[in-house]
C-alpha cells in the first residue's frame, strides 16, 4: 500500500454524535459539516491521514432507494492514492442536514 498513512474502509469516529452535530449545525456552527467535500475535507486532515493540500473533488450525490438516505461521493487524491470518500447524511436529508464519513476506498 503507497500511502499507509490514509485509513481506509469504514469509517467511526469516537465521540461523533450526530444528533449534537446536527443541532450545533441549526444554530450556525461547523457550517461546513453542510459540504460533502467539505466534511470529507475536515474529517479526512483531522481523522484519516489526508491533507489539506490534497485534491478533494465532488462525484456524485444519490439517494439510496432502501434506506433513503442522502449519500455523497468524494475523490480524493493524496500523494500517488486516489480514494473514494463515501458519506451520507444520518440526521436530516437535503440542503439543512450534515454529512458524515463512512467509508474511505482507494481506488
Amino acid at each position: 500500500m503507497p500511502c499507509p498513512e490514509v485509513v481506509t474502509g469504514h469509517v467511526a469516529i469516537p465521540g461523533e454524535d450526530f444528533e449534537r452535530i446536527q443541532r450545533s449545525v441549526d444554530r450556525g456552527q461547523n457550517m461546513w459539516r453542510l459540504s460533502p467535500v467539505r466534511t470529507a475535507q475536515e474529517v479526512g486532515i483531522v481523522h484519516l491521514g489526508l491533507r489539506m493540500n490534497d485534491v478533494y473533488t465532488f462525484v456524485e450525490q444519490y439517494r439510496d432507494a432502501d434506506s433513503g438516505l442522502m449519500h455523497a461521493v468524494v475523490r480524493v487524491k493524496h500523494r500517488n492514492c486516489t480514494y473514494l470518500v463515501n458519506l451520507y447524511q444520518p440526521e436530516k436529508q437535503g440542503p439543512g442536514g450534515i454529512w458524515v464519513v463512512e467509508s474511505v476506498t482507494e481506488i
